[in-house]
């Protein structure tokens, strides 16, 4: 087996095929324990009622307003950090690191005091009904208060992998995850705290991942966490936020589109709620491989972009397509077989089960989409052409799910929500094309002047 004197020559030298799928292997280990973890918070409140189910589907928004905000800094951070790796610039990116990670705890803190004081008030906000008011008002509360560790263990995350030491990250989020599952039915059932009793499990699993994170930077030629490196700039900030926007759209967008999604589906009744939230959970299965994929060719394209070799940039681009195309498809027929029995899974009512696998075997027709538009997005961030990268985060849950959510629920009542998705995914898939292939077009030419 061919050894690498350091990171920099593994990066450089490695075939694309094996560098990164041995960064996207971890990463999609680490995705997958993830959604296991939150579908188990689905799995136990199941067992308590269909309406607690509907509450933490609510607040599921504000999960993804926390991922948001880390990866926005996570990645925008990483990709300076990947970069200024390949330029052999390590100090520069000591500095990028510590002003993310910084930044991210102290805006946790002020998310933690906003929870404290004002949750019931964002749980109607986030379309809490008098129904689902309580549960979704005590999950959420302890949920923003665990936030500084949230964020935080999100960008850490983020950063690792970008030095190509996604095996730390995996360690701390897996380590955080397993231990969830483990106290969930320990709160919930044992200490009689319900649905908050879920929360708590999520807070203490994240702070104990977190610390696992912060003791994964200290091994190896890792960037060190240090308050003498927070140094911060508006230049640095400009970088950072340039970066994170794609970032911040995709993951973003997703809060603005379950919000949507929560008020369309509260015209209708809880168990609808309740099958939507546990068909998003089911279905991030099957897209957390593709972003595990997407996310190990990430830290591949920017570090060699800076390092100017862009036939690994391209051939990398086409590998992530292909393997993250093949994959998905295989999902999708499985999923689109067994769709009622996942589903049941997690609440055994036969109106969620119908909505969910009504919803699931739809969405299974546009999942083929998903490995070129994601691998896409990932190419057009780590090569930081920003204004285009914003745009396609922003397609399948913004600019045609929003719109979407709004009429077609008016026109199809409950089977137009369960539409909406593939809808905007196909539409994605097109503008895609559009956008990106300029851009893979100047991409192959600098492949073939390099491979001269």
């Amino acid at each position: 087996m061919q050894k690498y004197k350091d990171k920099y020559d593994r990066m450089s030298n490695e075939p694309v095929k094996k560098l990164i799928s041995s960064l996207a292997v971890p990463t999609i280990i680490t995705m997958l324990v993830s959604a296991v973890y939150n579908m188990a918070d689905s799995f136990f409140v199941g067992k308590i009622d269909t309406t607690a189910v509907a509450s933490i589907g609510i607040v599921f928004s504000v999960m993804t307003l926390l991922q948001a905000i880390g990866f926005f800094l996570g990645n925008g951070s990483g990709i300076s950090i990947s970069t200024l790796l390949g330029e052999k610039n390590k100090e520069a990116a000591s500095i990028y690191a510590n002003v993310s990670f910084y930044t991210a705890f102290f805006a946790g803190i002020i998310l933690a005091v906003i929870g404290l004081f004002f949750s019931e008030n964002m749980a109607y906000l986030l379309g809490a009904t008098n129904s689902t008011v309580n549960n979704a008002t005590g999950y959420l509360k302890y949920i923003l208060l665990g936030s500084p560790f949230i964020l935080s263990s999100f960008v850490l995350n983020n950063q690792l992998r970008y030095q190509g030491s996604a095996i730390y990250s995996m360690i701390g989020i897996i380590s955080g995850s397993i231990l969830n599952i483990i106290v969930d039915p320990l709160f919930i059932f044992t200490f009689n705290l319900g649905v908050k009793g879920a929360a708590i499990a999520t807070v203490v699993s994240q702070f104990i991942g977190f610390i696992i994170l912060l003791i994964g930077t200290k091994k190896g030629e890792n960037i060190r966490i240090s308050l003498k490196k927070f140094k911060p700039t508006l230049e640095i900030y400009k970088n950072i936020s340039k970066n994170g926007l794609p970032s911040l759209a995709r993951q973003g967008i997703q809060t603005v589109s379950t919000i949507c999604l929560n008020y369309a589906c509260a015209l209708f009744g809880d168990a609808i709620v309740a099958g939507m939230s546990v068909f998003n959970r089911v279905t991030f299965l099957g897209f957390a491989v593709v972003i595990g994929f997407g996310q190990g060719y990430q830290p591949v394209c920017s570090f060699n972009n800076g390092a100017k070799n862009y036939k690994r940039v391209y051939d990398g681009y086409k590998f992530t397509i292909i393997i993250t195309t093949i994959i998905i498809t295989v999902f999708s027929i499985i999923t689109f077989i067994f769709a009622p029995q996942m589903i049941s899974i997690f609440r055994d009512d036969a109106e969620v089960i119908h909505i969910g696998t009504q919803a699931l075997r739809y969405q299974c027709f546009a999942m083929i989409f998903l490995g070129y538009c994601t691998a896409s997005n990932m190419l057009m961030q780590s090569l930081k052409i920003s204004g285009k990268a914003t745009i396609l985060a922003l397609l399948r849950q913004g600019i045609f799910y929003v719109p979407l959510m709004l009429i077609l629920p008016h026109f199809f009542g409950s089977t137009g929500v369960t539409v909406v998705q593939p809808v905007a995914d196909a539409l994605s898939f097109i503008l895609t094309i559009f956008l990106v292939t300029p851009t893979a077009k100047k991409l192959k030419q600098k492949s073939l002047a390099n491979n001269k």
